[in-house]
């Protein structure tokens, strides 16, 4: 039953033909560079040429090897760069250098196994191997001082000073942390359905919107879903997206629920910032991931935690995406 809840990452999104030509003359010879930004729902990798002009992509599914193991997240980062390159209209052997940017491998030996699982399996001469945050953080704030928040199926907040000190926040996993992420957001809606039924808190949408993405009739039906099957942090975090549908209605508890998600987030900002002795800096707090996608009920009060710890601080989107972060960590790790 559990299997309706969500499609596979690995299914959708493919890569469109956004890209219809294939590298011409003048790129034959020219400098062009992988990013991978592989999460705990989806890989993404891109080629780009010196001036990070995106001339392939490709996607599947998740790259966390906490969350899928090692093998499944392999597969999925070499299905993305196979896209990317065909894409593209080349071959690994023609790409300068890359970089590969993977949640859950900030322990040791998860890094040096990932990173011989990757170089085993795509055969680059110069490839990187960084956290996904790293590259996020290169990509939001374009190399500059300050923090960025990523949540999707988990969250983690990382950031970086003028010293070049970096330093990070969360990313603990579903078990220990990932407050404010979207498995955080859809296991706090979980438990509003249940607290519901029993009496014990308000009615709420979520009930029924809930229920019918899992294709089951009463709430009293949760344990044998959520329980009794084999439910990835993944497709539980896929529920948040109702909260967010809910709270656009006007949902109170739904609303309540993200309200919650941003101080969470904010908080994880806040670390960081303390941690980097930013509160009386100007600087960019970039937010990154799905959960974002809920807006203000999410950013209003992630604002205000912000801003309570270090009021010249700006709140906003990453100037640019993590993949492109990635390809230039790629870019400086083969020019330094």
């Amino acid at each position: 039953m559990f299997k309706n809840l969500t499609r596979h990452p690995s299914q959708g999104p493919t890569a469109t033909p956004r890209f219809a030509h294939r590298i011409d003359h003048a790129l034959a010879n020219a400098p062009c560079f992988l990013g991978i930004d592989g999460g705990g729902t989806k890989t993404h990798a891109v080629i780009t040429t010196s001036a990070y002009k995106i001339i392939g992509e490709g996607f599947s599914g998740a790259a966390n090897p906490v969350r899928v193991g090692f093998d499944s997240a392999v597969v999925h980062v070499s299905e993305a760069v196979k896209q990317a390159c065909a894409q593209a209209g080349m071959t690994l052997h023609d790409i300068t250098a890359g970089c590969a940017a993977i949640a859950g491998i900030s322990h040791p030996i998860h890094y040096h196994t990932m990173k011989k699982a990757l170089d085993a399996r795509l055969r680059m001469d110069h490839l990187e191997l960084v956290t996904d945050a790293r590259a996020a953080l290169e990509g939001a704030l374009d190399g500059q001082q300050g923090v960025v928040l990523i949540a999707g199926t988990g969250s983690i907040a990382m950031g970086m000073n003028e010293a070049r000190d970096v330093e990070r926040s969360g990313g603990w996993g579903p078990t220990l942390g990932d407050e404010g992420s979207g498995y955080d957001i859809a296991r706090q809606a979980l438990k509003a359905v249940a607290a519901s039924f029993d009496g014990r808190a308000p009615r709420t949408a979520l009930t029924e919107r809930i229920c019918q993405q899992l294709g089951i009739a009463s709430a009293k039906d949760l344990p044998s879903v959520i329980y009794n099957n084999d439910a990835e942090s993944t497709q539980i975090a896929s529920l948040a997206r109702l909260v967010a549908d809910a709270a656009a209605e006007g949902d109170a508890v739904a609303r309540g629920i993200l309200a919650q998600a941003g101080r969470d987030l904010g908080e994880l900002a806040a670390s960081v910032i303390h941690k980097l002795g930013l509160e009386s800096k100007t600087f960019r707090v970039a937010y990154v991931g799905s959960v974002f996608n809920a807006g203000d009920c999410v950013l209003e009060p992630l604002r205000a935690a912000v801003l309570k710890v270090a009021p010249r601080a700006e709140v906003g989107p990453p100037l640019q995406s993590p993949e492109i972060g990635a390809v230039k960590l790629a870019r400086a790790a083969m020019e330094s």
